[in-house]
């Protein structure tokens, strides 16, 4: 027997319950009878729409992807143009953090609009700085990989105040001096201070540079 509850429910209100789980409880919470229970459902009912959790975890990762916006840019250098689109993905991501839990660890489901949306325009701002084919294609995932790092790193270090960075770098000085690595020692304070380590901007120009540099030669 179909009831009222059971006929309301569809794959976006699972997959949307479970990024709701994911926000209030973290990643690990996240279970068919987690979701059955909020939404007053058995969790055999689930199986009728998803059906496994490795298929949940990508429908998940496939909404917040989706999201991506190409941001609008006026400017005429290709380079600020791909800066300015990596920092709209990096403030995605860093604002869906469960979802980069889950891409550090799967690769992208096919289906994915907002990646090829991102694709898309990041390899025509390349072409535009003459940066073609197969060097657009590498140049493209060291633009991708560079900026994931960034938001890796990030969140793994958004709750470290000034007074802890000072502890690791008590730490990483004491550690470096045990073991004779006298530049780790002599910098320790500035190798834990996150201001010092730049920016996803800074960084990407760093890279683009470097990429234009060797379309030159």
């Amino acid at each position: 027997m179909v009831t009222s509850k059971t006929a309301s429910i569809t794959a976006d209100i699972i997959t949307q319950t479970a990024i709701q789980i994911a926000i209030e409880s973290g990643m690990e919470a996240i279970s068919f009878r987690k979701i059955a229970t909020e939404l007053g459902i058995s969790p055999m009912t689930i199986y009728k729409f998803v059906d496994s959790k490795e298929t949940l975890l990508d429908q998940i990762l496939l909404q917040v992807i989706n999201r991506m916006e190409i941001p609008y840019s006026s400017d005429g250098d290709w380079r600020v143009r791909i800066i300015d689109i990596m920092s709209a993905w990096q403030e995605l991501l860093l604002s869906h953090p469960y979802a980069v839990q889950i891409l550090v660890n799967r690769r992208v489901p096919a289906g994915s609009q907002g990646l090829g949306r991102l694709e898309e325009h990041v390899l025509a701002a390349l072409e535009d700085g003459g940066v073609n084919e197969d060097r657009a294609v590498r140049a493209f995932w060291q633009i991708f990989s560079m900026t994931l790092g960034h938001i890796v790193f990030e969140l793994s270090r958004s709750k470290l105040d000034k007074s802890a960075q000072e502890l690791a770098g008590i730490d990483m000085a004491n550690t470096a001096r045990n073991h004779g690595f006298t530049r780790v020692e002599r910098l320790a304070s500035s190798l834990t201070n996150t201001q010092l380590r730049g920016n996803l901007a800074v960084s990407l120009a760093t890279l683009l540079a470097g990429i234009l540099g060797e379309n030159e030669v």
